[in-house]
């Protein structure tokens, strides 16, 4: 999880600041009312999120997709099964 940034008291994250995996999915999570923009002096930003979004995100969807990743056996979609040369196979 990254940090909050904090421009004039607004906790915010920019999405286009977020590690690849993480951009990755929280486009697919998002609804497009959380995005903020937040203006400073020198630039518009459109790709905000409050912290708060991002830190529910993060640890209630984000760390449980990967954690799901990580603990699902890798299935094969090929099974074969060997005959032995001028035999039959046992199961």
């Amino acid at each position: 999880m990254i940090e909050a940034k904090i421009y004039r008291g607004i906790e915010y994250v920019r999405i286009s600041e977020l590690p690849e995996d993480q951009k990755a999915s929280i486009k697919n999570w998002l609804n497009m009312d959380v995005i903020i923009k937040i203006q400073t002096e020198t630039v518009l930003m459109s790709d905000c999120i409050l912290f708060k979004d991002y830190e529910f995100w993060f640890k209630k969807i984000f760390t449980n997709a990967v954690a799901a990743e990580e603990t699902s056996p890798v299935k094969s979609e090929f099974k074969t099964k060997k005959k032995p040369v001028g035999g039959l196979a046992f199961d």
